[in-house]
């Protein structure tokens, strides 16, 4: 990928929207480029988390492996360009929640987390819009997963739910 369309993938992000030209620049200069193809896993469920993803192109999965009896994972979202995932790592260190899978074949953008975290040490309004924008888009997604477990809820008999805790 050529480094102007790098710097637009991060411009049109949500997470980097707010940063001038010359603190994309800087972010830029953190980023590695990845390629996968479809069907292969940027990481798995329970890897430790080291990284935030931007797709430049394509689609990834966002699996949670199910402890359930048939043992299949459970399609919680799928992300497609300019958006993000695994940030939760920048927030907390630890392991991966979830399986990030490709769907198609995927062009992403890497932001180690150490280089990440020292860059917005060094620049702290980086810092401050940056994670400002992670905790919206954290929100957001806790939102949208919170409505669908109430949809598969509302599928199953009165009895059922009211012995689960609400979310």
């Amino acid at each position: 990928m050529h480094l102007q369309e790098s710097k637009r993938v991060l411009r049109d992000s949500y997470l980097f929207h707010d940063l001038n030209e010359i603190h994309l620049d800087l972010v830029l200069m953190v980023c590695e480029e990845m390629n996968f193809m479809a069907g292969e896993r940027v990481f798995k469920q329970d890897d430790p988390g080291d990284a935030l993803f931007i797709i430049a192109n394509g689609k990834v999965g966002i699996l949670l492996e199910a402890e359930a009896p048939n043992g299949k994972p459970i399609l919680a979202a799928v992300l497609g360009p300019g958006q993000t995932f695994g940030e939760v790592v920048l927030v907390e260190s630890g392991q991966r929640t979830a399986t990030a899978s490709c769907q198609t074949d995927v062009q992403l953008l890497r932001l180690p987390g150490v280089r990440l975290s020292k860059l917005c040490s060094d620049y702290p309004e980086i810092g401050f819009l940056i994670m400002r924008r992670m905790a919206a888009e954290l929100t957001f997604k806790l939102r949208d997963a919170n409505l669908n477990i109430r949809e598969k809820q509302e599928g199953q008999s009165t009895a059922e739910t009211d012995t689960m805790p609400p979310v």
